[in-house]
């Protein structure tokens, strides 16, 4: 495997696959500082692709760190004027997004989890505002970067770690150098289209989940919402690189049971492990974690949505992301190798009349839950059996030991 051709062909993968740039359309690349290099031949990528302009976001998760560490909390939580003015632009404009993430452990303080929670807690409702006139109108993708520090987590003390962070997430993406992985992702999305497809025909009034590890989940859907996988079908853009789910929004007061995770999460770069939650008329009553518990109880205390599910993905045993055969501590790929649920908002783009709603409307729709977070939590097993109820009490067996039955 040629590194250097993979990385070539991983940016092709971002721009005409990832968000399917057209000749004269604007783009923002969003970039963690590590990952400078790769960004810069993302960018040379989209230009030599017709990209207008490309507008580079930089950040760093370090910096972020310090200022919860250092930082007056009372300025970390304004929301400036200028960023209100580029927010405004970005509804305006609806550039193509790429969003560059890395993995980047940090041990956080517990005032420094204090102060995180209360920056978030304040400014993800005024992001959450911009990014709710967007949806289901740009061209969004996510892709990960290798870097050193996201290597030494992923396998510690070994030589030569970070190309072989960098050859794993090639095995992910199907890429060989040899310049095939968008049609091989296009064949990807056919597949994912079909179960997608399936699961809408079937008009489920509520599905149920279980496996070995103890969980056991029942929730209501609305035949209002509908089930997703793969790329855009209306913009044509993929999302998440990689990605194997298919996926819907539960009805947010609905579920019922216990859920316990099978692989670690990591949310704003802590670990949380072992995670147990109680639901009860939708909402979480009881809440632990054998690793992360105080920043993950943190978490929860959000806002009110936190507390309650926003989406269910169904996730088979040969997702591609499975070939690269161990944990990335991304959720960008973990979540891709685990049927998992999501705590926090629901996806208002994936209701049927969706483009016709005002944004009155949407907020209207009390079976979507409301938040400023989103989570996802991996909960499945070799063992996961997935079964789905009709209107009629009709039960159909989704799932069984990690198969589709369809």
């Amino acid at each position: 495997m040629d590194l250097r051709k993979c990385k070539e062909e991983y940016a092709k993968l971002l721009v005409l696959g990832g968000v399917c740039l057209k000749k004269g359309e604007r783009v923002v690349i969003a970039s963690d500082v590590q990952s400078m290099e790769m960004a810069e031949l993302v960018a040379k990528t989209a230009y030599e692709y017709g990209a207008s302009k490309v507008e580079m976001r930089w950040s760093s998760a370090r910096v972020d760190a310090y200022a919860y560490e250092h930082g007056n909390v009372d300025f970390l939580k304004e929301f400036d004027e200028w960023e209100d003015k580029k927010w405004e632009l970005q509804v305006e404009q609806l550039p193509c997004v790429i969003n560059l993430v890395s993995s980047e452990p940090i041990e956080f303080t517990s005032e420094m989890l204090e102060n995180q929670a209360e920056v978030m807690k304040k400014r993800m409702p005024m992001i959450k505002k911009y990014r709710n006139q967007m949806d289901g109108k740009f061209k969004w993708t996510i892709g990960g970067v290798a870097t050193q520090s996201w290597a030494d987590q992923v396998f510690p003390g070994e030589e030569g770690n970070l190309e072989h962070l960098w050859r794993s997430i090639f095995t992910t993406l199907m890429i060989t150098g040899e310049g095939d992985s968008i049609e091989k992702w296009d064949a990807t999305w056919e597949k994912l289209h079909a179960h997608e497809d399936y699961l809408n025909s079937l008009d489920l009034k509520s599905i149920h989940v279980q496996t070995s590890l103890g969980t056991d989940l029942t929730m209501d859907l609305s035949s209002d919402v509908a089930w997703e996988g793969g790329s855009d079908r209306v913009l044509g853009n993929a999302p998440n690189l990689p990605s194997a789910e298919v996926f819907t929004s539960p009805v947010a007061s609905s579920t019922e049971g216990v859920m316990v995770s099978s692989k670690p999460l990591v949310c704003q770069n802590q670990v949380i492990e072992g995670i147990r939650l109680v639901f009860k008329e939708g909402k979480i009553v009881e809440a632990s974690a054998e690793k992360g518990e105080e920043f993950f109880k943190k978490y929860l205390e959000t806002d009110e949505g936190a507390l309650r599910l926003g989406e269910i993905a169904i996730i088979d045993k040969y997702s591609p992301i499975k070939n690269a055969g161990h944990i990335f501590y991304h959720t960008l790929y973990d979540e891709n190798i685990a049927c998992h649920v999501a705590i926090g908002c629901a996806f208002p783009f994936l209701l049927k009349d969706f483009a016709k709603m005002t944004q009155e409307e949407i907020a209207a729709k009390t079976e979507l839950n409301k938040s400023s977070i989103h989570c996802d939590i991996m909960f499945g097993t070799p063992d996961i059996t997935v079964t789905g109820t009709t209107a009629d009490g009709t039960v159909i067996q989704i799932m069984k030991d990690g198969e589709w039955c369809d």
